[in-house]
């Protein structure tokens, strides 16, 4: 019986797999918000599917489309490096784990087929992230108390966390509002604006701002099609020069940072900025000296203390566990042929994201903004980023299997429309 048909919705297996459908829904829009609310939901979603019987079937599901495919790819690369790791056996397989996103998302990408679900979890979100920014827009005007150790209006995990899951509500607002009644997409747009207002007045930080960008962006593609890029960019700059200009917060933060890029090397205290410049210029080093297969899983931080910590250089001696850069990162550890695993799943994601219909359009705003995001972070793989984009874009890619029961409800009419 497939695990998308609806003919055995009584069952043991089928009652787990919903649960396991609901937890990671509570995952994905909690991440944000609470990564120990987010981390019980993990549990909880992992002890259903396994103890539902329907384990394999929903790998195979997976495995049966390229995005899983892909994913598999990666995973088992990653395992194989920890065998020549210049790491610890702990390290290395502590930096394994950390990937196990990547695994969540190939069981929600056997699981998601049916669009109830992927509607469930985009409402979760929304719903999560609309109560984030009312009280970030409480708590900035000094009504309620502000979150110990966080800026004014910040009451997600951080102040990058906050701003970039805002900037997916954005999208997601715009999205879902194309494919509704007047009222509701006028709700949506309403929606949209506040969240987008929030990132330009309230959050501080550049991930945020550059998130909003590329939603925004590829949202207005998926309007007027990529025929029409030189206007849709056009229009885009005009936007980000208005916001710059409205925008103290925003115009202060991308001043600050383009200063301290500038200043890193006569910068007598470190700067958010100028040690990821340190960080990349080292990390390029170490690329250097082992460019096919880097230096295996969980090796990033003995690679780069061993080369370059030295207490003398001060801060720009410091050791690092990431340089701020996932494609970097990747490369050190696992060389250009890791770098090039990580993105063939990129690629079959924004493949299997081509053509209209809500969900896709996220799938392509959220993955441009995590690509961006992380020439400055490692996004793919730190707990509330990794855990949403992750979680969210195996949600929305999940499809039907072509050898799927025939009774099985189409993931996006959009898709089924089109072909």
């Amino acid at each position: 019986m497939s695990i998308n048909s609806g003919a055995d919705a009584g069952s043991w297996g089928a009652r787990c797999l919903n649960v396991t459908r609901i937890m990671a829904i509570a995952a994905a829009a909690l991440v944000p918000a609470s990564t120990a609310a987010a981390s019980v939901a993990v549990v909880l979603m992992l002890v259903s599917w396994i103890i539902s019987g329907r384990a394999v079937a929903t790998l195979r599901a997976a495995a049966a489309q390229r995005v899983g495919q892909a994913v598999l790819v990666f995973l088992a690369l990653l395992a194989v490096d920890t065998i020549y790791s210049v790491a610890t056996w702990e390290d290395s397989w502590s930096s394994l784990w950390s990937w196990r996103k990547l695994a969540l998302g190939l069981i929600v990408l056997g699981l998601f087929a049916e669009e109830t679900w992927k509607l469930r979890l985009l409402q979760a979100f929304l719903v999560v992230s609309a109560a984030g920014s009312a009280a970030s827009y409480v708590g900035w005007l000094g009504l309620i108390p502000s979150k110990t150790g966080h800026a004014a209006g910040v009451y997600f995990t951080n102040h990058a966390t906050q701003g970039i899951t805002f900037a997916v509500a954005v999208l997601c607002c715009l999205e879902l509002g194309r494919h509704t009644g007047p009222r509701l997409r006028h709700l949506l747009q309403a929606g949209a604006l506040l969240f987008a207002v929030n990132v330009v007045f309230i959050s501080t930080s550049r991930s945020a701002y550059a998130a909003l960008v590329c939603v925004v962006l590829v949202w207005s593609l998926g309007r007027v099609g990529w025929r029409r890029l030189p206007l849709v960019a056009g229009a885009v700059a005009v936007l980000v020069a208005m916001a710059f200009g409205l925008s103290s917060t925003l115009r202060d933060r991308v001043e600050q940072g383009i200063d301290e890029v500038r200043n890193y090397q006569s910068a007598p205290e470190v700067t958010s900025a100028g040690i990821r410049v340190v960080f990349w210029k080292n990390s390029l080093d170490l690329i250097a000296e082992r460019p096919l297969l880097g230096y295996g899983t969980g090796s990033f931080a003995k690679a780069y203390g061993d080369r370059f910590v030295m207490p003398e250089l001060g801060w720009r001696g410091w050791p690092a566990t990431d340089p701020h850069n996932q494609y970097l990162f990747i490369a050190v550890e696992n060389g250009l042929v890791g770098l090039v695993a990580f993105i063939a799943i990129l690629v079959a994601a924004f493949r299997e994201a081509r053509g209209p219909g809500a969900y896709r359009g996220i799938v392509r705003g959220m993955l441009l903004a995590w690509c961006v995001s992380s020439l400055f972070n490692s996004h793919f793989r730190t707990f509330p980023e990794g855990h949403l984009i992750w979680l969210m874009v195996g949600a929305m890619l999940a499809r039907v299997p072509r050898n799927d029961s025939a009774g099985s409800i189409q993931p996006d009419s959009s898709r089924a429309r089109s072909r």
